[in-house]
This record gives structure tokens, sequence and C-alpha cells, in this order.
């Protein structure tokens, strides 16, 4: 199945966000929740093992890469 089919964008909005949480309060229990409760609502298999935290590391470099991108686009234009 799309994965667009499963998410939103404010989904991923969601969780970009509550990954930018995480890494300030090094607090990973609001992802958690939320991987949780949206892999229990879409059928989805349950984290497990480092999960979590290589999704806020994932959301944290396409967040930083997007940032270093828009500042190109800028200078650049």
């Amino acid at each position: 199945m799309n994965p667009k089919d499963r998410y939103s964008l404010q989904d991923w909005a969601q969780l970009f966000l509550l990954a930018t949480v995480a890494a300030e309060t090094k607090n990973v229990s609001l992802v958690t929740d939320w991987v949780i409760q949206h892999s229990t609502a879409h059928d989805l298999p349950q984290p497990s093992g480092n999960d979590i935290k290589y999704l806020i590391e994932e959301a944290l470099q396409f967040l930083e890469k997007f940032s270093e991108n828009h500042i190109d686009n800028m200078y650049n234009r």
C-alpha cells in the first residue's frame, strides 16, 4: 500500500514536531505514543528495538536538509 494512503501531510508534520521536542527534552514518550497510535490505527507493525530513536534521527536529518536547501534557494535566486 502507498504510504500516502496511510499518513496525511498533517500526520507527518505532527511527527516532525514531536521529534524536535524529543530532541530538545530527551523525552521520547510523545513520539513513542504517536507511533504506537498510528501503527494501531493503520494496521502497521508496532515499533520495536531502536525504531523510535532511528525515526527521531531521520526526522531531524530531514528537517536539517530542508533548512539547508531553503537557505541555499533564498541566496541563489
